[in-house]
């Protein structure tokens, strides 16, 4: 303990010496070497100390000494006048506060990684006075991003203790501090009523609860594991949904912040509604949850046209799409229900096909354009797909033997089988057709030809060879009368688009 008395003899003769020079840079000198310092004495620590360390004390002491040594230089510095471009030493002095604030979250994750700190208190108490100083600073000297900053280093401080110290029987006191820094910083541009025309302090209050709320989670399964975890993401929701009420009356319609602000809000409160799915059931939720959250986004798009929540949803959507076509894993997901067609394939690929097509309804022109790529034909495309891959399972999950657990996909060896996957093609391949002709889609009728030739190939070319004498005229009649009527409505609408641009044809000059 000796040594700390030097030390703070040097950073007051360091702080003199900055005032004297008019430079910020001695005082971020011995900050950093005081930080140094103490990391060096927290390593000769004995690790199977527990209770308060002494070091907790002069880490707090020492962040206290160089916050008020920093904003008092920063004082005491001559301010350039408007135009002028501040020198490196302003910046600094400016800087010094907040990089005495964060630096010490560095020491305090060292050390309840090397701790056996089984009551978080003394380490949380320090992290909030920290972070109460932190938002001080932020709110004095108006630095913007210092509140997002200061969320990422009590998470990261939290994770840290968390994942290698939690036990139940400390559950209570840490879902005390957990909710308390998600309400200090949630809270914080609320009270504080001046950043109206920033945004850092509001993406730490949108961001608190999703920061904090793996973590609440996985104290409650813990600690209270229940037959209800859902009701946790719907009371997330709520202080969500009161943020994006109170940054509607607070920010002005004019401020550059406000359509930024209520994106934020409004996505983290329906981040939190569309996750009681996956948490109070499991597996496909997950994916549906995406899906649900991704065209929630895109409809939030329309009240705020933020181009974030149309990329966000955007990806979301084709995120859920990849997840059910391209990982057979999902099949395995549940043993095989004894009711066809009303089983959980229909209601899995069934909701994430509709959330597609209302994604791509969403974002119908002039709003169509994400990145470089048209939104809605892409995620009309990723909906047909899937409600084609959805006709293929019910079909398959409908002839599968009793006794198969796993669904698994043949094209031969069962007639009745091979000739309802020729007709369920040929009828999805007429419905794409007629759609494409309704909404005037060229993509969609090419396609719906397409797949029309392809089944008309695996009718002649597989299935006569092999289906017997009644199934192969059944065959051949279905898909001949889907053919027929495909080629009447095509051939008319054919007509149709052609009759306007005759009349509009110039007329012939006369010789």
């Amino acid at each position: 303990m000796l040594i700390w008395p030097v030390i703070l003899l040097v950073d007051l003769l360091a702080v003199l010496l900055a005032a004297l020079a008019a430079s910020a840079l001695p005082i971020l000198v011995v900050l950093v070497l005081t930080l140094v310092a103490a990391a060096g004495v927290l390593f000769k620590v004995p690790a199977e100390l527990t209770g308060l360390p002494t070091l907790l004390v002069v880490v707090g002491a020492c962040t206290v000494f160089f916050v008020a040594a920093g904003v008092w230089l920063w004082r005491k510095l001559p301010t350039k006048k408007s135009g002028e471009t501040p020198d490196l030493s302003e910046e600094l002095a400016v800087h010094i506060p907040s990089f005495a604030i964060v630096l010490p979250f560095a020491l305090l994750v060292m050390m309840v990684g090397r701790l056996p700190l089984a009551n978080p208190s003394p380490v949380f108490g320090l992290a909030m006075l920290l972070a109460a100083m932190l938002l001080a600073v932020s709110w004095k000297l108006r630095v913007e991003w210092l509140p997002l900053i200061g969320l990422g280093c009590v998470t990261a401080l939290e994770h840290a203790w968390h994942l290698r110290l939690f036990t139940v029987d400390a559950a209570v006191p840490v879902l005390i501090w957990y909710l308390a820094f998600f309400a200090v910083f949630a809270a914080f541009p609320f009270v504080v009523r001046q950043f109206q025309q920033v945004k850092g302090p509001w993406f730490a209050a949108a961001l608190a609860g999703p920061a904090q709320f793996f973590l609440v989670h996985q104290l409650v399964k813990a600690a209270w594991p229940n037959e209800v975890m859902g009701l946790l993401p719907a009371a997330f929701a709520i202080p969500a949904l009161l943020g994006l009420v109170g940054a509607l009356r607070q920010l002005p319609a004019l401020s550059p912040a406000r359509l930024t602000v209520l994106a934020l809000f409004g996505g983290s409160a329906l981040f939190f509604v569309t996750l009681i799915f996956p948490i109070q059931f499991e597996r496909q939720w997950l994916t549906i949850a995406w899906a649900l959250e991704g065209a929630a986004l895109c409809w939030l798009f329309h009240r705020v046209p933020h181009p974030g929540l149309r990329l966000t949803g955007v990806a979301l959507l084709a995120v859920a799409f990849v997840r059910l076509a391209l990982n057979p894993a999902v099949l395995s997901y549940h043993a095989r229900s004894t009711l066809p067609i009303l089983n959980w394939y229909l209601y899995t690929y069934g909701l994430v096909t509709i959330s597609l097509f209302a994604g791509a309804r969403l974002l119908a022109p002039p709003r169509e354009r994400v990145l470089t790529i048209k939104a809605p034909a892409l995620l009309g495309t990723l909906g047909t797909a899937l409600a084609f891959l959805l006709v293929n399972i019910q079909i398959a999950d409908f002839f599968a033997d009793p006794g198969t657990a796993a669904l698994t996909f043949q094209f031969s060896g069962n007639f009745t089988r091979d000739m309802s996957y020729s007709i369920a093609w040929a009828l999805f391949a007429l419905v794409l057709l007629i759609s494409g002709l309704l909404k005037r889609i060229a993509p969609a009728r090419y396609a719906a030809l397409g797949l029309l030739g392809v089944t008309l190939l695996k009718l002649f070319l597989h299935d006569l060879a092999r289906l017997a004498q009644l199934y192969r005229v059944g065959a051949l009649l279905g898909v001949a009368v889907i053919a027929i009527v495909a080629s009447f409505l095509y051939q008319r609408f054919t007509a149709m688009v052609a009759r306007p641009n005759e009349n509009k044809a110039p007329p012939v000059a006369a010789p």
